[in-house]
């Protein structure tokens, strides 16, 4: 008979929304609560640990029979071990599976010596099934965007060819060189989308790789003309979104152009130097040269072309201050603006806490 502190106990116990399961110093299963009752859809006492996984019909995350010997309260009975928030699952008496997360410890008496063991546990099924469904969202999301980002580099390259086509065409000095800017341009797009791939992410750039390439490949087409060398000083990473990367890349192609065609008439060398800074609070893209330098009053009262109307809008466009010195040992562009991620490895991690990391505190506990 249970004298009235006891059925205190037992009542307080009934009322908890927390499962509750009891074990004595043997193990055996002496108490289960309403909340434990209802997760499992039944209520057996005197069971003990190699009886537990069966009766109760507990399972793994894999619907393999949970070994009796790796269950949490087992571990705390045998081991005297503190499991805490293992997943399993639940097979009730109607067939409906039910996942669970509990945690179980040893109950340890004022000398020292264990008594028994303890249970909590919750059902986590809606969460479990809603957090499988927003994993698999979120993977459908990245695969349409890459197939987004895919189909826009391959219809840059269909532009691209068309341009190509009609340069071979025409005959005016004028119209081919705009055709083979408009191209170049195309071409520079082009390659950002096409590095998204590299950085494994549909909305991010990293253009401490892409800038150098972009620009030894100019400087290359430039040197049947002049033998250009192009030097970079890169420090630190420079991750972009795609939108803020395709307008930096243009403008730092198309200042390292007119650095080519117009910095070093009637000589037979140049150098062009690159540096990309991002160890600061800000970006620093500078693209200088030892050339003949600029006439600033001339510059300053010759209209603006389309190269010089396409680096003045990357400053509204990112929020960049743009600085130019000029001399007759030379010319430099400065860029600056505000970092958009702090690294690589901040931009990769958001993007595996989104997608990959959803499920581990299922995943942590499952058996192999």
């Amino acid at each position: 008979m249970l004298n009235s502190r006891e059925r205190f106990q037992l009542v307080v116990l009934d009322q908890l929304g927390e499962g509750v399961i009891v074990a004595d110093a043997d193990g055996k299963i002496v108490t289960v609560n309403r909340a434990a009752e209802e997760i499992h859809g039944r209520v057996k006492l005197d069971v003990p640990p190699d009886e537990y996984s069966e009766t109760y019909e507990l399972l793994t995350l894999d619907d393999e029979p949970y070994p009796s010997t790796q269950l949490p309260l087992s571990k705390a009975v045998n081991e005297g071990l503190t499991v805490i928030d293992a997943p399993w699952k639940i097979r009730r008496p109607d067939k409906s599976v039910v996942i669970a997360v509990g945690t179980a410890r040893p109950i340890i008496d004022d000398d020292g010596e264990q008594i028994g063991a303890v249970l909590t546990m919750r059902d986590e099924t809606l969460r479990y099934h809603a957090e499988r469904q927003l994993k698999e969202a979120l993977r459908v999301k990245e695969t349409l965007l890459y197939e987004v980002n895919h189909r826009v580099r391959n219809s840059l390259q269909v532009v691209s060819s068309i341009v190509s086509m009609h340069r071979h065409s025409v005959q005016d000095p004028d119209a081919l060189e705009a055709l083979e800017n408009a191209g170049r341009r195309i071409d520079v797009i082009t390659a950002t989308h096409r590095s998204l791939y590299e950085l494994g992410t549909h909305d991010w750039v990293d253009c401490t790789y892409l800038l150098p390439d972009l620009c030894k490949q100019i400087v290359e087409t430039y040197q049947q003309q002049t033998q250009v060398s192009i030097n970079v000083d890169a420090r630190g990473t420079v991750i972009l979104g795609v939108s803020h990367a395709v307008s930096l890349c243009l403008a730092v192609t198309e200042l390292v152009t007119n650095a080519c065609k117009y910095a070093f008439p009637d000589r037979k060398t140049g150098e062009i130097h690159l540096l990309l800074d991002a160890t600061g609070d800000d970006v620093h893209v500078r693209i200088s040269d030892d050339g003949v330098g600029m006439d600033e009053a001339a510059a300053g009262e010759a209209p603006q072309g389309i190269g010089t109307m396409i680096v003045s809008g990357l400053a509204h466009g990112i929020g960049a201050d743009i600085a130019r010195e000029t001399s007759g040992s030379g010319t430099s562009f400065s860029i600056r603006f505000p970092r958009q991620a702090e690294s690589l490895d901040q931009v990769h991690k958001a993007f595996v806490r989104d997608v990959d990391q959803i499920e581990d505190h299922w995943q942590l506990n499952r058996l192999a």
